[in-house]
């Protein structure tokens, strides 16, 4: 998500709201979570810790926008490779 008021919100707000935008940002990622799996689908999201990155790749010089959380929605792919083992070594037997 990319949120256009990132730099004035700061501003107004002071350095402490840098910390409420990610609050607000994983808030909407967590409903959009809850949809998806209604829907039948899955989905994740990640606060991102990649800002420079990012910016870089959009060609974003200053801060007025800003990528704050990354968020993917789709449907599953099993993997037959993996395995699933009960928690802590538990025998099922």
């Amino acid at each position: 998500m990319i949120s256009p008021r990132f730099s004035s919100s700061l501003r107004r707000h002071g350095p402490w709201f840098y910390r409420r935008l990610f609050w607000e940002a994983g808030l909407i990622g967590q409903v959009l979570y809850l949809e998806a799996e209604a829907a039948g689908l899955r989905a994740t999201g990640i606060g991102c810790y990649f800002d420079d990155p990012v910016h870089q790749t959009f060609g974003i010089k200053d801060q007025v926008l800003q990528s704050l959380y990354h968020f993917t929605v789709g449907g599953p792919v099993e993997d037959s490779r993996l395995t699933t083992l009960p928690p802590y070594g538990l025998s099922t037997q």
